[in-house]
């Protein structure tokens, strides 16, 4: 997981698999997680790049039960209040 912060709001710039399982279910496994999990729990601005997102990457290839299961981690995060954002550069 690749972690920026800009201008106040906590930014996850690459989003690995195996991180958003464990951050979907308020697991920390690593530093990464946790300061996104206190992030969050502080009510401090967490916000996801889409093109950050590692899962997207397999849209064309995965088999389409995991890739739902994906998508639905995804809905998680934006519940718990990660907003999932365009990346102004692509």
């Amino acid at each position: 997981m690749e972690l920026e912060e800009r201008g106040g709001t906590l930014v996850i710039t690459r989003l690995p698999v195996e991180q958003m399982g464990a951050l979907s279910l308020g697991l920390v496994l690593t530093d990464q997680e946790g300061t996104v999990l206190r992030a969050l729990l502080e009510g401090k601005k967490v916000q996801v790049l889409d093109s950050g997102l590692e899962y997207k990457d397999y849209r064309r290839c995965a088999a389409l039960g995991i890739y739902q299961k994906f998508m639905a981690l995804e809905r998680g995060l934006r519940e718990m209040g990660i907003c999932v954002v365009r990346d102004r550069h692509r």
